[in-house]
């Protein structure tokens, strides 16, 4: 590491000492609990916060105070929607307006989605973070590569990004054109340096790297962090053979934070942030518990916002529950974050499907096939978008077959041949659309 990059870090903790010590403090106790999970002394901190939280809902806002009884089976779980229709409700009466932030995000839909925080939040919000990269190599303050669609909403400003040593790459255009230029970047960049994205910009990255297949010059790359949905095990095995270090899924949300993240080895499990949430998963259709090995909802309990307690909180999400990491390391763990509950789709007999046995089975057309669409629209009525740059596609009879081995014989199916696949508000392209929903 460079001797500026670690007088950043130096800088960093000096500054936190001179606050004293929150942000170490925090990060001190995330250890604890995820180190040792199952020790008294992580159990009674979890056990604590878990009540302080409940007890400041419902005393200090309004959408909880009907909640009679300080125990979580007796709070409503909630979702983006209610919180949106009674927003100033879910706000603690305790704090100043002046030492709160808020955060928005756009949403995988496009709907606009605001949460207030306090200060101590986000302390432990930085905590998190560091934590959760040293795990993998990377150090804050080291160079990072952030991709993703910026503007004037989430442009860092100079100062800023200079200060974090971030470098704000554009993620708005996928072509050959940027990928070379971006790697011409990565080469000629001596520093230590990670690369943070959403996973279908690393997708897009993966499909370039195995076009150009040898004749691409290596380059040194300390980890790399998929973030938003999840990247396929293809485009995660091209971009560890290539850039030689590890690549991970991190589960976070803007509403939350760090919620759980892959473990470094081959497992692909995520480990949970049970120190700063309470997680619970929940049936598809109704509120109660699915067993270990079972599709459910996410629906968490954020420890540490008291600015706007957020209790049982279905974010969305669909996930698969073990007890135990098959890695070795104590806690439970996710074998496998199935996407967006929005993002699932139905055969025509009405199944329920994961997303990934489409994105999957594209994973075949890797090699021609540089973003696809993949939308149903009613039972049995589906589209197949697909930008092949260029090139044609001539394989459409056996990628009709393909699709239709999951969503049912009797489906039709339509290929439309595209130019892009644009970018949600978000930064999120959307491979899987459902506008269809089963009476």
């Amino acid at each position: 590491m460079l001797n500026f990059e670690k007088f950043r870090i130096q800088t960093f903790w000096l500054i936190d000492r001179l606050n004293n010590s929150k942000i170490q403090k925090n990060f001190d106790e995330i250890k604890q609990i995820l180190d040792s999970p199952y020790s008294n002394l992580s159990i009674n901190l979890k056990e604590t916060h878990l009540k302080n939280i409940l007890d400041h809902a419902i005393y200090t806002t309004p959408f909880y105070k009907s909640v009679s009884i300080s125990d979580l089976k007796y709070f409503p779980i909630v979702d983006k929607s209610i919180i949106r229709s009674r927003f100033t409700e879910f706000l603690s009466k305790k704090f100043d307006k002046r030492d709160l932030y808020q955060q928005t995000t756009s949403g995988s839909t496009g709907a606009p989605f605001t949460v207030i925080k306090d200060k101590n939040k986000r302390l432990r919000h930085q905590a998190e973070n560091i934590y959760f990269s040293e795990i993998i190599g990377y150090q804050p303050g080291a160079r990072l590569y952030y991709l993703r669609v910026w503007n004037e909403i989430n442009r860092k400003s100079p100062l800023k990004g200079w200060m974090q040593n971030v470098i704000m790459q554009d993620a708005s255009a996928l072509s050959d054109k940027e990928f070379n230029e971006f790697w011409e970047k990565l080469q000629k960049d001596k520093s230590t340096k990670s690369i943070l994205a959403f996973a279908s910009s690393l997708e897009a990255l993966s499909r370039f790297i195995e076009q150009k297949g040898n004749g691409l010059p290596d380059v040194e790359v300390k980890c790399v962090i998929s973030i938003s949905e999840t990247l396929p095990d293809g485009a995660k095995e091209i971009l560890k053979k290539k850039l030689n270090c590890p690549v991970i899924c991190r589960y976070s949300n803007i509403e939350n934070g760090f919620l759980a993240q892959q473990c470094i080895g081959d497992n692909n499990e995520y480990h949970l942030n049970l120190a700063t949430f309470h997680f619970e998963l929940l049936h598809p259709e109704k509120d109660e518990p699915v067993q270990p090995g079972e599709a459910g909802r996410i629906v968490v309990t954020d420890l540490f916002n008291y600015a706007m307690p957020l209790i049982r909180y279905d974010t969305g999400d669909m996930a698969i529950y073990s007890e135990t990491s098959s890695c070795g390391n104590p806690g439970p763990v996710f074998t496998k974050v199935e996407g967006r509950r929005v993002d699932f789709i139905y055969n025509t007999e009405g199944k329920l499907l994961s997303p990934h046995v489409i994105t999957n089975t594209m994973w075949r057309y890797a090699s021609i096939v540089r973003q696809f669409q993949f939308l149903q629209n009613n039972r049995d009525q589906y589209v197949i978008r697909l930008n092949c740059g260029n090139d044609d596609f001539t394989e459409k009879e056996t990628l009709l077959n393909d699709l239709k081995h999951f969503v049912g014989k009797d489906a039709s199916i339509t290929i439309e041949m595209v130019n892009d696949i644009p970018a949600l508000a978000s930064g999120k392209r959307k491979k899987i659309v459902n506008n269809y929903r089963p009476s």
